[in-house]
């Protein structure tokens, strides 16, 4: 090896410039160069650095007949980089370059794989850091084999961990890992077995703008659409349009009881209601607040009688209108700020009913600013969404279909979302007759178990095209 060389630079046709360059990356530290060389020259100097410009790079003399090189003494880096280098053909001290080009070098070996934690529905787990790694994949099984429901995803970072949600409760899997850098992937590590702990409890949680006053017939229809949640299940739903002094008292009295014994939750006013059944809910407090443009949000805190959890149920209907984007913005804060001051503890929350907004409008604050304040929108967290395809609003009639969701359930991330629905009530392929609102409700299923250490936020992936198979 040789540092320093002075050397001067050849004109363009006085002296052919190595080609064909080709790397193979051989080990963590090492990798072999070649290229395609001519007679003429009395040497070849390769110069390999971190940076395209090789400012910093280490230099090997290769004597004229060869047209290989192996590099063995250049150091890992956590996370990985690329590296480039450069051939330089040398003759009576003229020298002519070769392109510059890039290589990764493999990335080391999964060292100590452990299962560090376990919920009902997701597991962390970790790994000691690994030489040259900037992503992992991690295939996920229900057996050993690699052959049962398994799916493999690539982080998007380097940390030496991983955290996924959405499994299955009670149930056995494995997990294996293999590091990658660039093009450069490892061999996957010893699987681990884990199983996920039993789901403690789950609930069915709906919401319904059930149009009390401006929609006709109204005791008729919420006798229907009262039966409805009955029917489908629901275990505490928000109401939104269901009347003020005058017609609050029609919807406590159709909505209240049924088969799922439903109960008014206190503290609801401004067509705004929470009903919950008892038998798995204790109500700990409730009460409602304007949030301006004549607007205001319920809201109600529940212990879960089988686990202990206490959470909030928030009913929303925010501005209507296309246009109306800066309203339902200041109108957002002012819940977001409320409920912060008055779940100050920080308890998980639902956040239910008609904002009026969705992914489909150019702007849609409210959605920005839940998702920003640690909420997610139940519909993205759910497998297999049902009729997601559906409008929850169709105020012209008929059974739109472009996926246009105004309405929403926004949970933090203490609850697991099992399942997603919206709640349609159809005769062929249009809605039944008589239509109990201009909205369709929604069902979200949801788990909230006992009180745990949080495994932590999930780990952000990618798919790969080809990993989901089992692999070597």
């Amino acid at each position: 090896m040789a540092t320093g060389l002075a050397l001067t630079y050849a004109a363009p046709d006085s002296l052919d410039a190595p080609t064909k360059l080709s790397a193979t990356p051989l080990s963590p530290t090492s990798v072999k160069l070649a290229w395609a060389g001519t007679d003429d020259v009395d040497s070849y100097v390769v110069k390999v650095g971190s940076d395209r410009a090789l400012t910093k790079s280490r230099t090997t003399r290769v004597p004229a007949k060869g047209t290989s090189v192996t590099v063995d003494d250049l150091s890992a880096t956590t996370p990985g980089i690329d590296r480039f280098y450069r051939i330089d053909a040398v003759r009576d001290g003229k020298v002519r370059s070769s392109r510059t080009a890039r290589f990764t070098l493999k990335p080391g070996a999964i060292d100590a794989l452990r299962v560090k934690q376990t919920t009902a529905d997701g597991v962390r787990v970790a790994w000691k850091k690994v030489p040259n790694a900037r992503q992992f994949d991690v295939t996920m099984a229900r057996d050993k084999a690699f052959t049962k429901d398994a799916s493999t995803v690539r982080t998007l970072g380097g940390a030496n961990s991983y955290v996924t949600r959405g499994l299955a409760a009670s149930t056995t899997y494995w997990v294996r890992i293999r590091p990658v850098n660039g093009d450069q992937v490892g061999a996957f590590a010893k699987p681990e077995k884990f199983r996920t702990m039993p789901r403690k409890t789950s609930f069915r949680v709906g919401t319904w703008n059930v149009c009390s006053e401006k929609c006709s017939g109204y005791a008729g229809r919420a006798r229907i659409g009262a039966a409805f949640f009955n029917q489908n299940k629901i275990d505490i739903f928000g109401l939104q349009e269901a009347g003020g002094q005058r017609v609050g008292a029609t919807t406590n009295a159709i909505w209240s009881g049924g088969s799922q014994q439903f109960k008014r939750a206190y503290g609801g006013a401004e067509a705004r209601y929470i009903f919950f059944r008892p038998k798995l809910f204790t109500q700990l407090s409730g009460g409602y607040f304007s949030i301006g443009d004549g607007r205001h949000t319920t809201w109600a805190r529940f212990r879960v009688k089988s686990t202990g959890r206490v959470f909030y149920y928030v009913d929303i209907h925010l501005e209507n209108g296309k246009g109306n984007d800066a309203k339902r913005s200041r109108e957002m804060n002012v819940v977001l700020s409320r409920m912060a001051s008055i779940n100050s503890k920080g308890y998980p929350a639902i956040y239910a009913g008609d904002f009026n907004s969705g992914r489909h409008r150019g702007s849609d604050s409210p959605g920005v600013k839940m998702r920003a304040a640690g909420f997610q929108d139940s519909v993205d967290l759910a497998k297999s969404p049902v009729n997601r395809e559906f409008n929850t609003s169709y105020p012209g009639g008929g059974t739109p279909r472009s996926g246009a969701h105004v309405d929403h359930i926004f949970v933090s991330d203490d609850f697991s979302v099992l399942g997603w629905r919206q709640l349609v009530r159809l005769s062929g392929g249009s809605y039944a007759r008589p239509a109990v609102s201009d909205h369709n409700a929604l069902s979200a299923d949801l788990a909230l178990d006992a009180q745990a250490k949080s495994i932590g936020v999930p780990t952000a992936t990618t798919t790969v095209g080809g990993l989901n198979t089992a692999a070597p």
